[in-house]
């Protein structure tokens, strides 16, 4: 009888150790999900400051330079005044000239009252030659140049620079990386199941949100591809290119530039590209027609 409560005793025991040991293996599960889910959002919340501060950032640069471009703009319009005005005092001046001499040699000729009569006659004619003396027809023709420089310079197609070293790209989505650009080793494409190389970034997205341009630029094509969708190309400045890929509902159209910020497009459907990662976008950045990673110019 001893014996037998032993055995029962020592096999109760281990039971124990057993429940035991699940419960910590599961507490700490528990513990690991926690602390992933709050680090996930904590890095969400990261991002989304760095794109409200970027957005910032680059309404501050454009504000710079509009107010640069408007001083500019009035120095010159003050240099132009300048100018008018003494082409106009040397108008005026060489045409009282004129009639002085004319009125001398009338006098001189034919006498007091012919003088009066030829200096009338010859004012006549001067004032059909020129019809005004005074110098405002080349005020005239000198306003119309302005007008035709100011139209040329509205049609003038804004200058686009972009530098690596000084300049940075805003995020077109608030959302996190799903696939890394990798062009020196291939990556795995979940929906595909196969390994290949990426010449972009696959960042996550919401169906129908707002995609903004990363920087100022001209929109250079715009066509729907099978593996990206409706693709839109943009110009920069200095041979380096954004491509944005998913999107729907586009508000512009090639040739319209935008400024940092500004709506591209929407989010859409995902192709069958991508049917197992979800909405996202794809953006590609290229310089001189190469593909580069957009990680090191994005803010």
């Amino acid at each position: 009888m001893t014996v037998k409560r032993k055995k029962k005793g020592g096999f109760s025991s281990g039971r124990t150790v057993t429940i035991a040991f699940s419960l910590c293996l599961l507490a700490v599960v528990t513990m690991i999900g926690m602390y992933s889910v709050g680090k996930s959002d904590q890095q969400q919340k990261e991002l989304e400051q760095k794109v409200a501060e970027a957005e910032e950032e680059a309404k501050a640069r454009e504000q710079a330079r509009a107010e640069a471009d408007a001083r500019e703009a009035q120095e010159e319009a003050e240099e132009e005044q300048q100018e008018e005005a003494a082409q106009e005092a040397a108008s005026g001046s060489a045409s009282r000239d004129k009639e002085g001499e004319a009125l001398a040699d009338a006098k001189s000729t034919e006498g007091q009252e012919t003088a009066a009569i030829d200096g009338a006659e010859l004012e006549s004619e001067f004032a059909e030659a020129d019809p005004d003396p005074s110098g405002t027809g080349e005020t005239v023709i000198l306003d119309e140049a302005q007008e035709a420089a100011s139209a040329d310079a509205v049609s003038e197609e804004p200058e686009l620079s972009f530098s690596a070293e000084t300049d940075h790209l805003l995020w077109p989505v608030a959302g996190n990386v799903i696939m890394d650009y990798s062009m020196d080793k291939t990556v795995y494409f979940t929906t595909l199941d196969q390994y290949k190389y990426n010449p972009a970034i696959i960042i996550q997205g919401s169906l129908d949100e707002n995609v903004m341009s990363a920087a100022p630029g001209k929109i250079t094509k715009i066509e729907t591809l099978e593996e990206t969708g409706m693709t839109v190309t943009m110009d920069i400045g200095d041979g380096y290119e954004i491509i944005y890929g998913q999107l729907k509902e586009l508000p512009v159209k090639e040739g319209d530039y935008l400024k940092a910020g500004e709506t591209v497009g929407y989010v859409s459907e995902p192709t069958r590209y991508y049917t197992k990662e979800g909405c996202n976008v794809y953006f590609e950045v290229r310089k001189d027609g190469e593909s580069i990673d957009p990680m090191a110019l994005l803010q």
